[in-house]
C-alpha cells in the first residue's frame, strides 16, 4: 500500500516499521478512511490498531487538518502521548490535554494532534463547539467504553456532538471487543473492519481441579495449578501477569509468589528511587515479584510498571484496573478470579473485562505465542469460563439516560448554543447511540424535568420558547461540573469561612470521589459533624465527613504514610481524592467570585493547598519548579521561608539540606529568582 505522496520514508522511521507491511485489516481500514468513510475497527489487542491511527493522523496532517486522539484514562493518554510524540520528527505538533478544564479550547489551533481523555474532549466542546472546524479526524480508542457507567456518557456525547455539528469530520473507532458493532456503525454512519487476527497467537485454557482444559482436551498439571504454568513461562524467558479481584488478594498472592521465586534482583541495577517502597515491597521486588493496584501511589505504580517492562519483575499480581489502564503485556496471563463483590453480592465480571485482561497475553516482538488462562473452582464457574472463551460478549449499551447526565448535558447544550429550544435538544439527542437503542420520544418527560430544574435554580432563562444560560449557568457549564455540585458550592458560601466545613461541602458534591466509612470510623465522624452543627447523619454525609477529615490532614502536611495507616487506606487513594477535590475546590473559588468576592483570596489559597497538600505558609515556595510539599517544608524549616530568601541563597547553603544536590539547589535558586522578578 502506498502511504502518501510524500515523506513515506520518514514516516517508516518514526513508526519503527521498516518494511511497512500492513496486515489485511490495517490495509482495509486505511483504504476506507481514505475514501472518507467513518470506520470502526474491532481486532484483538496488539494487532496493529495504533498504526491505523498513525497513518490516518498523518494523512489528515497532509490535508491541513488536525486530529484528536481520545482515550478513556489519563494513564493511557500519557502512554499515547509518548508514542505519538515521535511524529514531531515529521513536523507535526503534538500535545496532551487531560487535566485543567479551565484552559480555553482555542489552544488546539496551535497543534496538529491533541491527545485527550473523553472528559477533557467533552469539556472543550462544552465551552467552544466551534473548535471542531479545525479538525479532520477524531480517533476514539477503546470505543467499547461507551458502556462504562462513569466514562461512557462523556465519550458518547463527544461522538454525538461531532455527528450533529460537523459530520464531515472522519471518526475512527478502535476496540478489541465490540459485540454489537453493526449497531454502533449504524449510529456513526460507519463502515466496519472486523478480524480475529493477532500478531502474537493466543492459546487459552481453563484451570479446574488441577487440570488444564483446552476445548475437549484435558491435561493434569498437578496440585500447584497456576504455579506450574507461571514457572513454565518464566523458565522459557517470559513473564506472568496474574489478575486478582481485590487489592488484598493481589497483595497476598504476590507475597505467596515471593516465597516461591527469587530472581535475586540487585537494587543498585534497578535504579529504584530511595524510600519509594517499604521494606516488604522492596523484598518482593528483589525476588522478582510485585503487586499493582490503585491504592499504591502514582510514583509506586509508575516504578512497578517500569520494572516489569525492563524484566526485573517476572510475576505481577494486579487488579483488573491495570488491564484498562496501561499497556503491560506478558507471555502468560492468568485470571485468578472471575467474580467481583458489588452491590452487596458476588457476581461474574463482564466478558469485555475478561477479553481486556486475557488480551494482555503475548508480547509483540518478544513472544511467538501468548498464553491466557482462567482459573475456576466450581462446576458453575467452569460454565461461566467456557462462555468467556467462546467469545460471547455483552453489547455496548448507552448510559446517557440517567437524570443527572440529562441535566448536565442539557445545560451544556443551552450554554454552548447547540440547543436553544426543546426541538434543538431533541435533535441533538437524535444523534446519540441512545436514540438507536431507545425511543427518544420516551425521554421527553426527563428533558422537561431537567429544564424545569435548571430554570428553578437560575441556571437558564426562557423567553418565547428559547433558552439561554444565565451567568451562573454558563460558569457551571464552563467548569464542567454537575449543576447540583454548583448549588452545593453556592450553599457553602452562605456559611462563615471554615476550612473543615468547606472541605465537607466539597466532599458532599456528586462530582467528587469519597471514602467509604467503617464501623470504627463512627466516633470521629460523628464528632466532626457535631462540631460543625451538621444534623445530617446519612451515609452520604458520613462519607463526605470522612473525606473532609482526610483532606484536612492532607492540607496540614500530615505524611501520606501516616494518613494511610491511620485511616486504613492506600497512598493512591489519598492522591485520587486530592486530585478530585482539586477541581471542585477550584470551582468553589470561581463561584465565590460571583457570589462572595470577599472570600475569593482565601478560597484560591485553599485550592492551592488541596492541589499540593500544604499549609498556608509555603504557598509561595511551592511555585518553584522541582519543589513539592516535602522539599518546600524542608526549605522553610531550614530558614528559607520566602521566595526572596531562596533567591538570595548560596548554592552551598541549600545543598546541605537533606535531599538537595548541588545541581538541584542551583536550579531552585535560579527559578526562585525568575519568579521573584515577575513579582517585583
Amino acid at each position: 500500500m502506498k502511504l502518501s505522496e510524500a515523506t513515506s520514508d520518514e514516516f517508516l522511521k518514526v513508526t519503527e516499521n521498516n518494511d511497512f507491511t500492513l496486515y489485511k485489516h490495517q490495509e482495509e481500514a486505511v483504504e476506507k478512511i481514505r475514501k472518507n468513510r467513518n470506520v470502526i475497527v474491532s481486532v484483538p489487542t496488539a494487532s496493529g490498531k495504533t498504526l491505523i491511527g498513525y497513518i490516518s493522523i498523518y494523512d489528515t496532517y497532509l490535508r491541513g487538518k488536525k486530529s484528536m486522539y481520545i482515550v478513556p484514562l489519563r494513564s493511557l493518554a500519557m502512554e499515547k502521548f509518548a508514542e505519538l510524540s515521535t511524529l514531531r520528527n515529521l513536523g507535526l505538533k503534538v500535545t496532551m490535554s487531560i487535566g485543567d478544564y479551565d484552559i480555553p479550547p482555542s489552544f488546539v489551533k496551535n497543534y496538529d494532534v491533541i491527545i485527550a481523555t473523553s472528559e477533557r474532549a467533552d469539556s472543550m466542546l462544552h465551552r467552544d463547539p466551534d473548535i471542531l472546524n479545525y479538525f479532520g479526524l477524531i480517533i476514539v480508542d477503546e470505543i467499547h467504553m461507551i458502556s462504562d457507567q462513569s466514562r461512557g456518557p462523556r465519550l458518547e456525547t463527544v461522538i454525538s456532538t461531532v455527528l450533529y455539528l460537523n459530520p464531515d469530520i472522519l471518526i475512527l473507532g478502535l476496540s478489541a471487543t465490540v459485540a454489537n458493532i453493526e449497531e454502533l456503525a449504524e449510529w456513526m454512519n460507519a463502515d466496519t473492519v472486523i478480524s480475529n487476527f493477532r500478531a502474537v497467537p493466543l492459546e487459552t485454557g481453563i484451570l479446574f481441579k488441577h487440570n488444564l482444559i483446552q476445548g475437549k482436551d484435558k491435561k493434569y498439571i498437578g496440585n500447584e495449578d497456576e504455579l506450574y504454568l507461571i514457572s513454565e513461562s518464566i523458565e522459557s524467558g517470559g513473564q506472568a501477569l496474574v489478575f486478582r479481584n481485590s487489592r488484598r488478594n493481589a497483595e497476598k498472592y504476590a507475597m505467596s509468589m515471593a516465597m516461591k521465586f527469587d530472581f535475586k534482583n540487585d537494587v543498585a541495577d534497578m535504579n529504584v528511587p530511595a524510600d519509594i517502597f517499604n521494606e516488604v515491597q522492596s523484598n518482593m521486588i528483589s525476588h522478582g515479584v510485585m503487586f499493582h493496584h490503585a491504592g499504591l501511589s502514582n510514583d509506586q505504580r509508575a516504578e512497578i510498571e517500569r520494572l516489569f517492562r525492563e524484566g526485573y519483575i517476572k510475576v505481577l499480581a494486579a487488579t483488573p484496573t491495570l488491564a484498562a489502564g496501561v499497556n503491560l503485556p506478558a507471555r502468560t496471563v492468568i485470571i485468578r478470579d472471575i467474580t467481583r463483590y458489588a452491590d452487596g453480592y458476588s457476581k461474574p465480571i463482564s466478558g469485555i473485562e475478561i477479553q481486556q485482561m486475557i488480551g494482555r497475553a503475548g508480547r509483540p516482538k518478544y513472544d511467538k505465542k501468548g498464553y491466557g488462562y482462567i482459573y475456576v473452582a466450581s462446576p458453575p464457574m467452569l460454565k461461566v469460563a467456557e462462555g468467556y472463551l467462546s467469545g460471547k460478549l455483552e453489547p455496548v449499551i448507552s448510559k446517557m439516560d440517567s437524570n443527572s447526565l440529562i441535566r448536565f448535558n442539557i445545560l451544556a447544550l443551552i450554554a454552548s448554543g447547540v440547543g436553544n429550544d426543546f426541538e434543538g435538544i431533541n435533535a441533538f439527542y437524535g444523534k446519540t447511540l441512545l436514540a438507536i437503542q431507545k425511543d427518544i420520544e420516551d425521554m421527553d418527560l426527563a428533558f422537561e424535568s431537567a429544564i424545569y430544574f435548571l430554570k428553578e435554580n437560575e441556571f437558564i432563562e426562557e423567553e418565547n420558547g428559547k433558552y439561554s444560560a444565565t451567568k451562573f449557568g454558563r460558569l457551571t457549564s464552563d467548569l464542567y461540573i454537575d449543576p447540583v455540585t454548583a448549588l452545593i458550592l453556592k450553599q457553602a458560601l452562605e456559611f462563615e469561612y471554615s476550612e473543615e466545613l468547606y472541605l465537607y461541602f466539597i466532599s458532599k458534591t456528586p462530582d467528587i470521589l469519597t471514602f467509604n466509612f467503617r464501623d470504627s470510623d463512627y466516633v470521629y465522624i460523628e464528632e466532626f459533624l457535631d462540631r460543625h452543627n451538621i444534623s445530617d447523619f446519612s451515609d452520604e454525609s458520613m462519607r463526605a465527613a470522612k473525606t473532609a477529615i482526610i483532606l484536612n490532614e492532607w492540607i496540614n502536611e500530615v505524611p501520606v504514610g501516616t494518613i494511610a495507616e491511620t485511616f486504613g487506606i492506600g497512598p493512591g487513594d489519598i492522591q485520587a481524592r486530592a486530585s478530585s477535590a482539586d477541581w471542585i475546590s477550584y470551582s468553589l473559588y470561581r463561584i465565590s467570585r460571583m457570589f462572595a468576592p470577599e472570600r475569593e483570596n482565601k478560597l484560591m489559597h485553599l485550592n492551592i493547598r488541596i492541589k499540593e497538600g500544604i499549609k498556608e505558609d509555603i504557598i509561595r515556595i511551592i511555585e518553584i519548579p522541582q519543589v513539592g510539599r516535602v522539599r518546600a517544608r524542608r526549605l522553610y524549616n531550614n530558614g528559607f521561608a520566602s521566595l526572596e530568601a531562596i533567591a538570595g541563597a548560596r548554592v552551598e547553603d541549600i545543598s546541605k539540606i537533606f535531599g538537595f544536590s548541588v545541581k538541584l539547589a542551583s536550579d531552585i535558586i535560579e527559578n526562585a529568582k525568575k519568579i521573584n522578578n515577575r513579582y517585583y
